[in-house]
């Protein structure tokens, strides 16, 4: 069986990458909302575009979307798979839109290869680490 001891090995590498990587995503969207709650005043003096309350309310959903993957998937919740990929996709199309059509256009070229690499690291997530039959019970 020392092939079946590999894949349980491998799995729980898995496992416990994939929450890192909810948590990461998580704390990434929390503190966005914490940094634009602190500089509010700053941020609406300023007169940035997009709005703080764009970027407060972005960062909690970002922040609380992937704390419920984080729980969903220590639980180990039957549609775990399912949320997260949904998740990661609604991410990356989010991420897309406010890099071309809601930031400001003299920052997308400098940002472009963070841009990529979040969506690397999130199709990553969502199709390499996370197992549909992890989840089944």
């Amino acid at each position: 069986m020392p092939g079946n001891d590999k894949k349980k090995k491998r799995a729980r590498r898995r496992y416990w990458i994939s929450a890192f990587f909810f948590m990461l995503y998580a704390l990434i969207g929390w503190l966005r909302l914490q940094q634009t709650l602190v500089y509010w005043y700053y941020l609406l003096k300023l007169n940035l575009w997009p709005h703080p309350i764009y970027l407060a309310v972005s960062g909690g959903a970002i922040g609380f979307g992937y704390n419920l993957a984080l729980v969903f998937h220590l639980l180990k919740f039957q549609y775990t798979a399912l949320y997260i990929r949904f998740l990661g996709i609604l991410l990356i199309i989010w991420l897309w839109i406010d890099r071309i059509w809601i930031g400001m256009r003299d920052s997308f070229i400098p940002l472009l290869p963070i841009t990529i690499i979040i969506t690397i690291c999130t199709i990553g997530l969502d199709l390499l680490l996370i197992r549909k039959i992890a989840y089944k019970k």
